[in-house]
């Protein structure tokens, strides 16, 4: 029907359509589609995933960018500030501490702790 552009037939489905669910059609009255939906499935391959190097437990002195005062809710604590980039996958961060990057910071909170994963994410 679609492949012969048959329009005709798309509007008496369309009416037959209509009909069956508010009860009422214009068979005689010209139809304009106003918008289309399509849905595709399919299998896609899962996309490569970076990963960084891979380090020690220690932090790279490259990492370490300085200590600022942040407040953590009973007063300021020195905080260290780390750049996200010179970390390597395996090191470990014991919190407070500030993970600085272009667009955001991760902020770890007085006795949290993180390890760097292998895996980068945009």
């Amino acid at each position: 029907m679609f492949k012969k552009r048959d329009r005709d037939e798309i509007k008496r489905l369309f009416d037959a359509m209509h009909e069956l669910r508010y009860g009422t059609s214009a068979p005689q009255e010209q139809a304009e589609i106003v918008s289309l939906r399509s849905t595709v499935t399919g299998v896609m391959r899962k996309p490569p995933q970076a990963t960084i190097r891979e380090g020690q437990r220690k932090l790279p002195a490259a990492a370490f960018t300085g200590k600022r005062p942040v407040f953590f809710g009973t007063g300021f604590e020195p905080t260290p500030t780390l750049r996200r980039a010179e970390l390597l996958a395996g090191n470990r961060i014991n919190g407070p501490a500030l993970i600085e990057e272009h667009a955001s910071t991760t902020v770890l909170m007085p006795g949290d702790a993180c390890e760097v994963d292998a895996t980068v994410t945009s």
